[in-house]
């Protein structure tokens, strides 16, 4: 089983005879719940969707066909690995996945101001929770803060220096 998993769903009750089971997405690709698309669960095991239904969110996995053998999967995490995440699911320019997000410094006017340890999704927007550098806490400035992820607090978001560039944000530490 890959070190890497992320957790894409949760496995509700059995829906109907032939044993679909619900799911509760946790991520923000629904395109990936489809026949064929292979999740693991906790103990490593592979499931594998046999059919899935768009129209109630629910799939039948291979060796659950029943709804006998299908109930040992409700409250059931499925898991994806970062790889696959990468290959099934698409991102549209500009956007990234959180787990590329986590742990980028963030940088203003040249200085650290810490670190992404979280993301929050608030209403329609999102939240990056910062780990403020040790440098700027030992000046009684707060542990943490937050960074709302829009174009007048980020600048920009560089994967391959892992930094984010930010303007105003020293503001909101200085506040908090």
């Amino acid at each position: 089983m890959p070190d890497d998993l992320l957790e894409v769903a949760k496995l509700g009750r059995t829906i109907g005879l032939k044993g679909a089971v619900k799911i509760f997405d946790r991520s923000d690709f629904p395109s990936q719940f489809k026949k064929g698309a292979k999740f693991y669960l906790r103990n490593g095991e592979i499931l594998e969707i046999l059919s899935f239904s768009g129209a109630n969110f629910s799939a039948i996995f291979k060796n659950y066909e029943s709804v006998e053998a299908a109930a040992n999967l409700t409250n059931q995490i499925l898991y994806r690995s970062k790889e696959d995440t990468r290959k099934f699911c698409k991102l549209q320019k500009g956007e990234f996945f959180y787990f590329d997000i986590i742990g980028l410094e963030i940088y203003e006017d040249g200085a650290v101001l810490g670190r992404v340890r979280d993301i929050s999704q608030i209403g329609s927007g999102y939240l990056f929770e910062v780990e403020t550098d040790e440098s700027l806490i030992s000046q009684t400035l707060p542990k943490e803060f937050f960074i709302p992820y829009v174009d007048a607090y980020v600048k920009e978001i560089s994967l391959s220096e892992r930094k984010i560039f930010t303007q105003n944000a020293r503001a909101i530490l200085e506040n908090s």
